[in-house]
């Protein structure tokens, strides 16, 4: 059999295993009940949808707003994302989310306008014309200038003709990015009824038969009529509105403290006036009740979810988009009502149908529960930024330390030394900081009085931690020991994240967030590039010492542990049920493939990457597929996209990563770190740098052996990197978030003294496993056809 037929051998085995691996989530639907019988769980005769824009878990109480209360103990209840097309949403963008089943955006300005300050009286205990203290009417504030108070005005006084406003919003540029149809809910029911002209832009398709009223009627049994008119009525309470305060600078809540509680009480009534009539009617009613956008100048936070109705019983909610239980998004609405109605989804709708996620407390504990998950998602977006230009500066500042003190010719030894441990511990610490900002997600910060500041000293403690103990642990001795117990930490840390469903990532400063809503569950893209660093080099040292353990290592000793190592990273990064990471497979594939060519000394041909790159879409495409044979409704996004492909949607979510990938290379503060890392390969490379192979070489450097496997290694990081960076949307985000902890651990070889020096070294002439050198040191690539 010639080489080229053992590779292909070899690449079929992978592939069919990894086909196994990740069938089996597609396999267990096959005992699912049918469709049929899990619709007719769900059908309701109508649907009710109360969208209340800045309503948030803590606004309720069992005595200030009993009705709401009474709903959510009866109900499904979930934090709601209300993310648009917009990194706020307001009043008019939430609406035609809602009924576009995906984000969209109210086409008016982006950028916030500042507002115009009032002056401000006291409000008096009682007011003369019997209004309610904090009644907004009794003293009004100007909230038009603020930074969602054009669409609230826009949606009290000019939104006459919803159509032309739909019409508007379909063609906006970031409606268009996400492939959004605005009014695709009103367009596949049969009729419906929008009370509040916010309401109207969930409805106002091109296609739609819908009416529209300004308020509820105050009669009982007009209101019942009102709600039996059409198999659709949806309900805009826009009170919170009302109790807005006009700020130069975001608020927490967009509402004055003293006004908002009167707000609240009015929606309760509303919804009280709600239940009393659908009570009244024949057959079954969903009743649907959600935060729809922020309001006025608040900040972006997580809204209250209620779903009560056919197939909902007390519970949390969740949903496909989502995949993790308390959590659900603003575009899971308009699929969940048309399921109730035996509606087909039309393709443009990317939110699915939420669904019941298991027993919650009672709620006053589950409200706990969801006012936590608030707090930790605002934090986590609120402190990205920060965090992010926080790493650029660690890295660079240990960096330039480095050159200062390593770029010396002739520095005095006893400083040198001194500084040199110094150096090495720093380097250590700053190489742990990404693993320790999902570590600090085990202290429930959240809890405390300063949760930003308490996050801020867990991810400091991890870190530390995690330093001393790789410089200060039995490996130390060993001359690659503290940099790969580093990568151990990380390494074990990701991968035991995903095994229990990720609590660590979604929050932590390197995951997500619920408010952005990217994603809930499985590993994101920030998180793969720690993950593609630490278990390709830690691959190679592995493969490095198992060859090593036979004088003349074959081709196939070198490659096996690669490969093993390969099919589990991949399993876990593709599999339906943990990773969900589509890209991640993409670009993990050719990483393991080229690594174990580059250790087994294959020569590395453009043919031969063509083939493995090939090969990653092969099994990209296998997991798509298999997870697209599942139910629509239990379908990740590998499996979706397949979908979209199959629709001809395939291409809008193409443009939008690309879209996000140029905006982040732009953007980011991680960007810089690429710099920093640029810095530090060519230092790195230069005659009697860490990474020069041949003559150049420093004395007391790494051996030719090490030399060869840490090059491979390095190689295999960069290809799948790479690859990382241009099939996701994070980018550049992606090999700068490895290069935060890749850099400080080269910093650390760099600073190394002579191996001849070090007590309990492994002698210079030996390889990581004990084999000895030989060879030549430099990294085995063709030249003919090569990629260098």
């Amino acid at each position: 059999m010639t080489r080229g037929a053992r590779t292909a051998t070899v690449l079929a085995l992978l592939l069919a295993l990894l086909a196994g691996l990740l069938a089996g989530p597609a396999a267990a639907a096959d005992g699912d009940p049918s469709d049929d019988q899990v619709a007719d769980q769900w059908r309701a005769d109508r649907v009710l949808v109360v969208g209340v824009a800045g309503l948030l878990w803590s606004d309720l109480d069992p005595e200030t707003t009993p009705q709401l209360w009474s709903l959510a103990e009866d109900s499904g209840i979930s934090a709601v994302s209300v993310r648009a097309a917009r990194s706020t949403t307001c009043l008019l963008d939430g609406w035609a989310t809602l009924g576009a089943g995906n984000r969209a955006r109210y086409p008016g300005p982006f950028e916030p306008i500042p507002p115009v300050p009032l002056p401000s009286a006291p409000v008096p205990e009682e007011q003369e014309d019997g209004a309610e203290p904090g009644d907004p009417a009794a003293e009004p504030v100007d909230t038009s200038l603020s930074f969602c108070g054009l669409e609230e005005q826009v949606a009290q006084v000019g939104l006459a003709e919803p159509e032309r406003t739909v019409e508007r919003v379909t063609a906006d540029t970031a409606t268009t990015r996400f492939g959004a149809q605005a009014g695709a809910l009103g367009d596949a029911v049969e009729c419906s009824t929008a009370v509040g002209r916010a309401a109207s832009l969930a409805v106002a398709g091109p296609e739609s038969r819908f009416t529209v009223t300004d308020r509820l009627p105050d009669d009982p049994a007009e209101l019942a009529a009102l709600l039996a008119r059409c198999p659709l009525t949806l309900v805009s309470l826009d009170t919170l509105t009302d109790a807005g305060s006009s700020s130069q600078t975001e608020t927490e809540t967009g509402t004055r403290a003293d006004a908002r509680p009167w707000a609240v009480r009015q929606v309760d009534a509303a919804v009280g006036a709600l239940r009393e009539a659908v009570a009244g009617l024949p057959g079954e009613t969903l009743l649907v009740l959600q935060g729809v956008s922020e309001v006025n100048d608040g900040r972006p936070q997580l809204h209250v979810g209620i779903v009560s109705g056919p197939g909902f019983e007390p519970s949390w909610l969740s949903s496909a988009s989502t995949g993790r239980a308390p959590f659900t998004q603003l575009i899971d609405v308009a699929p969940t009502v048309l399921r109730a109605l035996g509606v087909e989804r039309p393709p443009s709708m990317n939110g699915q149908p939420m669904r019941v996620a298991g027993e919650r407390p009672p709620l006053a504990e589950a409200i706990e529960v969801l006012e936590r998950a608030n707090t930790r998602a605002v934090v986590h977006y609120r402190s990205t930024s920060t965090f992010f230009w926080t790493l650029v500066a660690l890295d660079g500042t240990l960096l330039a330390a480095a050159l200062l003190l390593l770029g010396l010719r002739r520095p005095r030894a006893a400083l040198a030394g001194r500084a040199r441990s110094g150096l090495r511990l720093a380097a250590l610490v700053v190489a742990s900081v990404p693993v320790a900002t999902y570590l600090a997600g085990v202290v429930p910060w959240e809890r405390t009085g300063s949760p930003r500041v308490t996050l801020a000293l867990s991810v400091a403690v991890a870190a530390v931690a995690v330093g001393v103990l790789a410089a200060a642990g039995p490996w130390r001795h060993r001359r690659l020991g503290p940099p790969a117990a580093v990568l151990v930490v990380t390494l074990v840390t990701v991968v035991g994240d995903v095994l229990a469903g990720s609590p660590l990532e979604l929050n932590g400063l390197l995951g997500y967030d619920a408010i952005v809503a990217g994603r809930f569950t499985g590993y994101g893209n920030l998180t793969f590039g720690l993950l593609a660093v630490s278990s390709l080099l830690l691959t190679a040292c592995a493969a490095a010492w198992w060859a090593g353990r036979v004088p003349e290592p074959s081709r196939t000793r070198w490659a096996l542990p690669v490969l093993a190592a390969g099919v589990v990273s991949v399993a876990l990064i593709g599999a339906p049920g943990l990773g969900r990471d589509f890209g991640g497979v993409l670009a993990a594939v050719p990483g393991f493939v080229v690594l174990g060519m580059l250790l087994a000394r294959v020569r590395v041909t453009v043919v031969r990457l063509v083939l493995v790159l090939a090969a990653a879409v092969v099994v990209v495409g296998s997991v798509a597929v298999l997870d697209w044979t599942r139910a629509a409704d239990e379908r990740t996004h590998l499996g979706r996209f397949v979908g979209q492909l199959l629709d001809g949607e395939a291409w809008t979510v193409v443009s939008r990563k690309a879209t996000a990938n140029l905006a982040i290379l732009t953007g980011s503060p991680l960007s810089w770190t690429l710099l920093v890392a640029a810095a530090a390969a060519v230092w790195l490379l230069r005659p009697g740098g860490l990474l020069r192979s041949g003559p150049g070489r420093r004395p007391g450097g790494l051996g030719g052996a090490r030399l060869r496997v840490l090059r491979a290694g390095l190689t295999a990081v960069a290809l799948s990197l790479t690859v990382g960076a241009l099939v996701n949307d994070s980018g550049v985000a992606l090999p700068a978030t490895a290069a935060t902890v890749l850099v400080p651990l080269l910093v650390w070889l760099a600073a190394g003294t002579p191996a001849a020096q070090e007590a309990g070294a492994t002698p210079a002439g030996s390889a990581p496993g004990g084999a000895p050198e030989g060879g030549d040191p430099r990294v085995n690539v063709g030249v003919r056809g090569s990629t260098g």
